[in-house]
């Protein structure tokens, strides 16, 4: 019995979701002439402003460096964004949480799944620029494997940051800083060489592995050592159950705090 109230639980709160991610999918672009193309005009102008410079700087640029720069930029702008829109979605659904019994989750699963969305549509474009340098695309087939393990660690992220917005209004602001800095010591536009200190410091950086893993079975078709495998795992499963627990521990006070 308790099985099946899990069940039906789950599927409302899917079902909730997916309508919600819809609608803000929709909103989002309604009215504007360029539509979805929204979604792909902030790593799309970091990745033509980095090569440029990459090309002035560097006369011999490493020959897969486009593609390398370009699937960590929409892996991070995927982070970033479902993170980000998180610390106020429960301020930003106020009304129905005050109003009418709903399922808070909800409301921070149709934000990933928004950008979901947007990154079939940042995948999709990838895959062009992969035809264009000439790299096989099988790759692309494991890609959505460690793309669920990055799913997950981003919800659970997601969870954790949407309760401490409940309680703290402005933290939003703290976050889109920290993100800045997340963006500058991730290794997006950078190689991580083994024995620096970046590369010491990325060790402790869980973007590190999923963006790493996926460069390895994306671009240079091989797969990524077990450490990075185990490590991504790992990470993904407690910081998803660590997140939930923390949502579902305040979900009940939400209303009465916003």
């Amino acid at each position: 019995m308790n099985i099946k109230k899990g069940f039906n639980k789950l599927k409302s709160i899917m079902g909730l979701s997916l309508s919600l991610a819809k609608s803000y999918f929709k909103t989002r672009n309604e009215g504007s002439y360029l539509g979805i193309l929204w979604y792909l005009l902030t790593p799309l102008a970091f990745f033509a402003i980095i090569t440029a410079m990459g090309q002035i700087i560097n006369a011999k640029p490493e020959k897969d460096y486009p593609l390398y720069l370009f699937l960590g930029l929409i892996m991070f702008n995927f982070f970033l964004n479902s993170t980000l829109s998180s610390v106020k979605s429960m301020a930003n659904n106020s009304g129905f949480l005050k109003s009418i019994k709903t399922t808070p989750e909800s409301f921070v699963i149709a934000i990933a799944l928004e950008f979901i969305f947007a990154h079939f549509f940042e995948i999709i474009l990838f895959s062009l620029f992969m035809v264009y340098f000439k790299v096989n695309l099988i790759g692309l087939v494991f890609y959505p494997l460690i793309f669920l393990l990055l799913l997950l660690f981003t919800l659970g992220m997601s969870f954790i940051l949407a309760t401490i917005g409940v309680y703290i209004s402005d933290f939003n602001n703290v976050w889109d800083v920290f993100c800045k800095l997340l963006w500058f010591i991730t290794p997006i536009f950078y190689f991580a060489i083994s024995g620096t200190i970046l590369y010491e410091f990325n060790l402790f950086n869980p973007l590190y592995y999923y963006i790493s893993a996926a460069r390895d079975v994306v671009i240079y078709t091989k797969i990524p050592e077990i450490n990075m495998i185990v490590n991504m795992v790992i990470i993904s499963i407690i910081t998803f159950v660590l997140g939930l627990f923390v949502f579902n521990l305040n979900k009940n006070k939400f209303a009465e705090r916003i």
